[in-house]
């Protein structure tokens, strides 16, 4: 892994909930809850989602570093919505909660080796990926909601 490549990825994850909490800054709280698109989120409900998710996608990370070959699974999105009520949940305090939780993945991910990144585990729902991709696939993930949260303003 090319160190230029790693520096990049680690300072994109460590700068979405910097940016996720200026665009909320910036959004009326009236405007939480409204639905934008029938098939996606509330803007309350993807701040929850981003938060709920960090210690899964780092629970993969550590799985695919400490038990290479092993199988994580695949959660269906909107029924952990349902389950975790993300409708009812402060987005100040999630954006908050997250931040939190990201430093924390960052820092795990700046102590992998270069072998590290390269270990494979599967995905129950996607398929054998290594853990640079599960990084990839989390930056990725941000910027899919960040643009969505971009809608509000």
């Amino acid at each position: 892994m090319a160190p230029m490549q790693l520096g990049y990825l680690l300072k994109g994850l460590e700068l979405a909930p910097a940016t996720v909490q200026r665009i909320l800054d910036r959004v009326p709280d009236s405007a939480f809850d409204e639905k934008r698109d029938p098939e996606r989120f509330t803007l309350r409900e993807a701040i929850a989602h981003l938060t709920d998710w960090e210690p899964i996608n780092i629970d993969r990370l550590r799985r695919g570093v400490e038990e290479p070959g092993c199988t994580v699974p695949g959660y269906d999105e909107g029924q952990r919505a349902i389950d975790l009520d993300y409708a009812s949940l402060d987005p100040r305090e999630q954006t908050r909660l997250y931040a939190e939780r990201r430093g924390e993945s960052v820092a795990y991910l700046r102590t992998l080796t270069e072998e590290d990144w390269t270990k494979v585990y599967t995905h129950s729902e996607r398929g054998l990926q290594t853990v640079y991709e599960q990084a990839v696939t989390i930056l990725g993930h941000d910027m899919y909601h960040v643009e969505q949260f971009t809608e509000y303003l």
